[in-house]
């Protein structure tokens, strides 16, 4: 173990100081991902506003618009980024979604911005995979929970970007120059990351920390052999669940965290937004990293706790955000919120490297999309709408005339309903540690 370990931390072709340059940029990248996701929720109510939206229109730009392509062309992508250079594509995609953040700024009714919104899923659709891939064969399986981490760890910076600063800028300029500023820099990490990266070798990591793995075959297998050799295991169609049900109520909470504390607690947007950056970047920076970094010395006791860690983590979270959405005072909201979504996200990583270990090298890409496109087109493309609806169905019934009053009780309604899908996808963790421990008994 020791002499793989050395073998590993010595690397030939990728030293410490590139595999570090290797980390901030993906970090970066990841960052500006998340900020075309945030920013649009944290400019909910100026962009409802001025457009006119429902909260079941606001759902669908927040969520399906962007999911829907991101998640259809996640698959060629990856595909794609299985036989050809994964530095070029990515850093075209960052620079894709980049420029369609920019035309957001621009857009003149729902429309407009939808299209926007579906150019952005575009870009990203081939960032998310291909970084996952490319982390897999700079590090070895015992440190791609920390590399993993790193990269996810992009969102909370994001989410403070797109936030705290968007709604700064809002405040002064607009929801328009808000979005083109915040946006615009991603265009420049696209270059760096085109000029100072290269592609390794397929297997690269694992042949070098002394794993018995073969040279890359001319072409990597077929699609849909790798989605059978997958979902054969009764472990990953459990995993699948849970982080499809997870996704679906996060991203549904994430998209109606700012309106709720605006309706619920009549809050102003700055106000908000800080509360907003509070909760995303202290529950996904402290939830991915106690879960991330956790992860590569809890499994040392048994590859079960790669279900496992997700499953306590998603029950712990139930009672706390019950809380958290039912209390009237908005300082204790925020900190039960928060405190929930430090537990919450400790499925993020461990499932992204459970999906990454149970395949070959060649497959890592497609592996990685499947985990993408759930929680994607589950958790960001039904989620927001879904609860958006919810929303205005449970406003619709209050009986309430005074329409703020009325959409108070609907957003808080709605996301108290949503919570149930947490014990839900807790459950299926629960049956994946089971089928995991079963797959290791000899």
């Amino acid at each position: 173990m020791t002499s793989a370990v050395q073998k590993a931390t010595d690397d030939p072709l990728f030293g410490r100081g590139y595999r570090a340059t290797l980390l901030v940029l993906i970090l970066l990248v990841s960052a500006f991902a998340y900020v075309d996701r945030v920013i649009v929720q944290t400019l909910a109510e100026p962009i409802k506003k001025d457009l006119g939206l429902t909260d079941f229109q606001f759902g669908l730009l927040g969520g399906l618009a962007f999911a829907i392509l991101y998640s259809t062309l996640g698959l060629p992508i990856a595909r794609l980024a299985e036989r050809r250079d994964r530095v070029t594509i990515i850093s075209v995609s960052v620079a894709v979604f980049s420029v369609m953040s920019l035309l957001c700024g621009m857009a003149t009714n729902i429309w407009t911005l939808f299209l926007c919104r579906i150019g952005v899923g575009i870009g990203e659709a081939g960032v998310q995979a291909p970084s996952t891939s490319l982390i897999g064969d700079h590090f070895p399986p015992h440190r791609r929970g920390f590399a993993l981490t790193v990269m996810r760890l992009g969102a909370p910076v994001g989410a403070l970007l797109g936030s705290v600063v968007a709604a700064w800028l809002a405040r002064d300029y607009g929801w328009r120059v808000a979005l083109m500023l915040v946006c615009a820099p991603g265009i420049v990490v696209a270059i760096l990351f085109r000029l100072l990266l290269r592609d390794p070798p397929r297997g690269h990591s694992d042949r070098l920390a002394g794993g018995n793995v073969a040279a890359p075959a001319a072409s990597p297998p077929r699609t849909w052999e790798v989605f059978a050799q997958m979902f054969r295991r009764p472990a990953f169609r459990h995993m699948l669940a849970g982080l499809a049900l997870a996704s679906m109520a996060l991203f549904a909470g994430g998209a109606f965290t700012a309106p709720f504390f605006m309706r619920v607690h009549e809050l102003p947007l700055t106000t908000t937004a800080f509360y907003v950056a509070i909760i995303s970047t202290t529950a996904s920076t402290a939830g991915m990293s106690l879960g991330g970094f956790g992860i590569d010395f809890i499994a040392r006791r048994g590859k079960r706790w790669y279900a496992l860690l997700p499953c306590l983590g998603i029950a712990i979270s139930v009672p706390l955000y019950l809380a958290g959405y039912g209390l009237d005072n908005h300082v204790a909201a925020v900190t039960l919120i928060t405190i929930a979504g430090v537990f919450l996200f400790f499925h993020s990583v461990p499932t992204l490297v459970a999906f990454q270990n149970m395949v070959a090298p060649q497959q890592r890409t497609t592996a990685a999309f499947v985990y993408f496109f759930v929680s994607t087109m589950v958790g960001v493309g039904f989620g927001p709408p879904l609860l958006g609806l919810l929303s205005d169905l449970f406003a619709g019934a209050s009986g309430i005339a005074d329409p703020a009053a009325a959409s108070a009780i609907g957003v808080r309604s709605a996301l108290l309903a949503s919570i149930g899908l947490y014990a839900w996808a807790a459950l299926h963790y629960g049956l994946a540690a089971r089928a995991i421990a079963a797959e290791d008994r000899p």
